[in-house]
């Protein structure tokens, strides 16, 4: 083979390794969180004022999603004061229910539904992460058979997972 015959295999040879190359360019990863996340903290009053509250961590606090609701899913925490959820992209609004006990005691305490109603809004994150629906909280309606009242603390639901939106008061009597 002649030294002309080998440099061209050689060019060739290393045109197509660049080519390849070029045509397995590699994905960056997405390093957002793409769902918007629904976050809820538990409180009471003190007694001593009652006008400030404090924490208020449930044994083995329990959400479930209601129907018609096929994506999103139920939860059981261990005891803490703050929960995380998932509004649902298909519709606009969805239904929990609540129940501070979820162990063999839940019968005890009972269960209380919250219905969130909400405007949706697509939202592009970016080209690794693609688009994800953010939320806008209009209202949210609740028994009372748990919970005493709730307030709306921030309305706009993101990927932000340090934004408190909603805090539950307890019933006193819990």
């Amino acid at each position: 083979m002649t030294d002309q015959l080998k440099y061209a295999c050689c060019t060739a040879l290393l045109l197509c390794a660049l080519g390849w190359a070029a045509c397995t360019q590699q994905r960056q990863p997405c390093l957002t969180p793409r769902i918007a996340s629904l976050i809820l903290q538990t409180v009471h009053y003190t007694s001593d004022t009652a006008t400030t509250t404090i924490d208020t961590a449930i044994p083995a606090a329990g959400f479930t999603a209601l129907p018609p609701s096929d994506t999103l899913r139920g939860f059981i925490y261990p005891t803490q004061s703050q929960f995380t959820l998932s509004l649902s992209p298909d519709t606009s609004s969805c239904r929990w229910t609540f129940t501070t006990d979820s162990t063999k005691y839940a019968g005890i305490y009972g269960t209380d539904t919250l219905t969130f109603f909400y405007r949706r809004n697509l939202q592009f994150l970016s080209n690794a992460c693609g688009y994800t629906y953010f939320y806008t909280l209009d209202s949210v309606h609740t028994t009372h058979t748990i919970i005493d009242s709730l307030h709306i603390l921030n309305t706009g639901v993101t990927n932000n997972v340090n934004t408190k939106h909603i805090q539950i008061y307890i019933h006193p009597d819990y």
